[in-house]
């Protein structure tokens, strides 16, 4: 019994680890420009939505390649700009700094405010025109995924946006239900089978009638949060945004934090 549970608790956390949010390749290290005419840069930017830390963080990249490339920059009229919708590449061209956004990682931090780092390409000098690269998106969590992913394991996709705990009481409760379904569909055919024993006395049949009728009425609501949980699943599988890097791992990986990136190696988790 004592080792049934041990292994049943290393499944859970390799599903777990399975479908945790990883980190995209170039938040541990940036690429290498192919071609001298630009060169990769990673910045983040906090905010109290998405889009606040997302335009924070592009902010940034225009700032730094601004004063790397001697261009004039009006920090606070481009701030406005982006906040008020304007998009970055517009900005790009107006003010001649070349930024090609590339991919970027978003997280949601436990105050309920987010993070994004963004990678972008970014012009080497002001005097030469950039030849931008093709870079394969890395470590998005696409909703149509986690939908797939929560269709074939319920809450598999929840722990893959950063949500494990939820994923694991889905999967935790699906597990139970169905068992529960099962079990009871064993019972009641075992309760027919007394029912159907011509040597049954009549209060045997009575009590097997009974048996039969309750295990049945607990199989139906057995069946039917199952199923009620399972299309929950579902929908919060495709519809919920990503949250910070979370799962059950024991992995050498980097983590961001306030100061950059920070190496670790330890068994996390995130809920």
């Amino acid at each position: 019994m004592k080792h049934g549970f041990i292994i049943i608790i290393l499944l859970l956390a390799n599903v777990a680890a399975w479908g945790a949010k990883r980190l995209p390749p170039w938040m541990n290290e940036l690429p290498k420009a192919g071609n001298s005419t630009i060169m990769y840069v990673r910045e983040a930017g906090e905010g109290a939505t998405l889009n606040e830390a997302h335009n924070q963080a592009l902010l940034r990249v225009m700032q730094s390649t601004a004063n790397r490339i001697g261009r004039p920059f009006d920090i606070q009229t481009v701030d406005e700009a982006l906040a008020g919708g304007t998009d970055y590449q517009t900005l790009s061209r107006q003010y001649n700094i070349p930024v090609n956004k590339v991919d970027q990682y978003d997280e949601q931090l436990r105050d309920g405010t987010y993070r994004v780092w963004v990678l972008c390409q970014v012009a080497v000098s002001g005097n030469i025109q950039p030849q931008w690269e093709e870079l394969r998106r890395e470590g998005e969590v696409n909703n149509w995924t986690s939908l797939a992913k929560s269709a074939v394991v319920p809450g598999l996709g929840q722990m893959g946006k950063g949500y494990t705990a939820e994923g694991l009481l889905t999967l935790g409760s699906e597990l139970l239900l169905v068992g529960t379904g099962v079990g009871c569909y064993f019972m009641a055919q075992n309760q027919l089978d007394i029912m159907r024993d011509a040597n049954t006395t009549y209060a045997d049949w009575n009590a097997a009638q009974n048996s039969y009728n309750t295990i049945q009425t607990v199989s139906y609501i057995a069946w039917g949060a199952a199923a009620v949980i399972y299309v929950f699943n579902l929908y919060r599988a495709y519809s919920m945004q990503p949250k910070r890097t979370t799962g059950i791992a024991f992995a050498p990986s980097v983590l961001p934090s306030d100061k950059g990136l920070a190496p670790t190696l330890s068994l996390t988790f995130n809920f």
